[in-house]
């Protein structure tokens, strides 16, 4: 089920209505973007994607080896079957603010020309004059300055209950677990910088019905349509998605 609001004002095509999740590692981002898209939205999954941009032999792959070398691919047989150990790639690019910049330059682009390719299949999917809302799993939507890219932004908090939850996550070094932190911004700034936030320190349930009250305001501004700056009425896709013109 994709869900649709109706919306007079639209005459050509359908529209979407962008809502980017974030939040710090752990504090359950993922389980709030699915719980949006269980409602009836489409769901980008930004780590998805770029899992799906560095697929073993494909280009964003070739360009990533090319740049850090094969000491740095997982397993064993050909070389353009090899998975990058993700583990041992994050070693270096949350240490290395060099390695981390070009490793972004990589897959970065390549991630939004995805769901750049993504959205325009929604939107003529989306029949004329209702509006799609599509939920946007994001880990570092402002650390990246793409904020600007949707319509309404949601920061998913959950304080000290954080070291906690990552001390069980599998894979997760206490070193690289403190370098992942500390590139991302305080849970301070998130509150400030988003339109809305959770608070996720609980039990699943509390935020849960936190969820219930916050989907129908969601609802209301889609259906309303108001995203820019001052109100103007102009939603972030395509708009505000360079990405969108390079599409047939």
């Amino acid at each position: 089920m994709v869900f649709f609001l109706n919306d007079p004002s639209a005459s050509q095509t359908g529209d979407l209505f962008l809502v980017a999740v974030t939040g710090s590692l752990g504090c359950g981002k993922s389980r709030v973007s699915r719980w949006l898209a269980e409602q009836g939205a489409h769901w980008l999954d930004a780590d998805q994607d770029a899992r799906s941009v560095l697929t073993p032999g494909s280009e964003g792959w070739q360009a990533v080896l090319d740049h850090f070398g094969p000491e740095f691919l997982a397993g064993d047989g050909p070389l353009s079957e090899r998975p990058f150990d993700r583990r041992r790639l994050g070693e270096i690019i949350f240490r290395d603010a060099t390695a981390r910049a070009a490793l972004e330059a990589i897959i970065h682009p390549r991630i939004y020309q995805r769901q750049a390719l993504a959205l325009a299949h929604w939107q003529r999917a989306t029949p004329v004059g209702t509006t799609a809302l599509v939920v946007a799993e994001i880990p570092l939507l402002f650390e990246t300055d793409s904020a600007n890219r949707f319509d309404r932004t949601v920061a998913v908090l959950c304080g000290a209950a954080q070291e906690a939850r990552l001390q069980g996550r599998a894979g997760l070094s206490p070193s690289l677990r403190q370098a992942v932190i500390a590139q991302q911004l305080p849970e301070e700034t998130k509150q400030r910088l988003a339109h809305y936030t959770l608070d996720n320190r609980g039990p699943w349930e509390a935020t849960e019905s936190l969820l219930r009250d916050l989907w129908p305001l969601i609802q209301q501004q889609a259906r309303l349509g108001v995203s820019g700056v001052g109100g103007e009425a102009r939603r972030a896709w395509p708009h505000r998605w360079p990405e969108s013109r390079t599409l047939a």
